[in-house]
């Protein structure tokens, strides 16, 4: 099993504040004592940090160093432009154009840091690019602006890939971007080709997607540029150890991301708020790495003739027994 693509936000070994706790059901801990906690994760071998917040464009070398030390790679960095309040009406969306013109600063001066940690692709979650009321956005102006935004700073790094993930809700009600084929739907008018997406597991599950078809109408359009894992109820983003709560679909994704040869990082984003961060992510990498292990014991050519014909009295057999073995 390759398990060099096993990635985690570092924010997942942070304080984990909610709004009820807001200063954190954990200690705040520098970037190096959380780096030193990555390292005990059981199949690791990558993080992600947030840009600015994690580091800045000072900290190139020191963070360069820090991976090298904990024999990390970065497999991506994730822009910050959420957790401080200037960017509570939004930040590429945002009619405020000089807020937008921070975001689009922001933006690209994280792919520059992509670029030189050598992770080579950024994220981009709008989480205040949205609205709270009827009446409140001026939805074709906010989407033009999105549109813009992103093409402009894509163009910025053509050689570094630009991951827009999406979400239903939160903070605000309504995200512009929350489901997979609005997703889709923004790469397509952006039209460049470092620019895809990050499919997060917990938010494909809150829009009542099927994360399987998810990844591969994603993947059909050579889209599919991320991952981050995760479980939930559907009802809201709990950011749980991955594959506790929906164990058959997650067995299905993994089997789909097998058949559509996904390549890139399996990466962890989560918020163990009353669990212990390297125990909640062994766990969530030893629950994945079981599932692949169960796909790989597949004859998978019979099971895709098998769902093509839809003939699930075939297929939950080989799955149901399949999954007998590994255990």
């Amino acid at each position: 099993m390759d398990r060099e693509k096993y990635s985690a936000g570092v924010w997942v070994f942070g304080s984990c504040p909610d709004r009820f706790v807001s200063r954190g059901y954990k200690d705040a801990l520098p970037l190096e004592d959380r780096l030193k906690l990555v390292t005990e994760v059981w199949g690791i071998s990558g993080i992600e940090a947030q840009y600015p917040s994690d580091f800045s464009a000072e900290d190139v070398d020191r963070v360069k160093g820090l991976l090298e030390t904990y024999g990390l790679k970065l497999s991506m960095v994730c822009i910050d432009v959420y957790s401080d309040r200037k960017w509570q009406r939004g930040s590429l969306a945002a009619a405020d154009e000089p807020i937008r013109q921070a975001a689009i600063a922001t933006v690209k001066e994280a792919m520059d840091m992509a670029e030189q940690l050598g992770a080579m692709q950024v994220n981009f979650w709008g989480g205040h690019d949205g609205f709270d009321y009827p009446f409140q956005a001026d939805y074709a102006g906010a989407w033009t602006r999105l549109v813009e935004g992103l093409r402009e700073c894509a163009s910025h790094r053509p050689n570094v890939r630009l991951c827009i993930e999406y979400k239903a809700k939160e903070p605000r009600t309504h995200l512009y971007v929350d489901t997979a084929a609005k997703a889709l739907l923004l790469v397509n008018q952006v039209k460049r080709e470092n620019v895809g997406v990050t499919l997060d597991t917990g938010h494909s599950l809150m829009a009542g997607e099927n994360m399987a078809e998810a990844a591969s109408m994603l993947s059909s359009a050579g889209k599919l540029f991320h991952l981050h894992f995760n479980d939930n109820y559907r009802d809201w983003d709990h950011d749980m150890i991955a594959g506790t709560v929906h164990l058959w679909e997650y067995l299905e994704l993994l089997l789909w991301l097998r058949l559509l040869d996904y390549r890139g990082w399996y990466s962890l984003d989560m918020d163990p708020y009353r669990e212990d961060p390297v125990y909640a992510c062994s766990e969530s990498f030893r629950n994945i790495d079981a599932l692949r292990e169960v796909v790989n014991s597949l004859n998978l050519d019979h099971l895709r003739e098998e769902i093509k014909k839809e003939n699930l009295r075939e297929v939950q057999p080989l799955l149901r027994t399949a999954l007998i073995r590994s255990s």
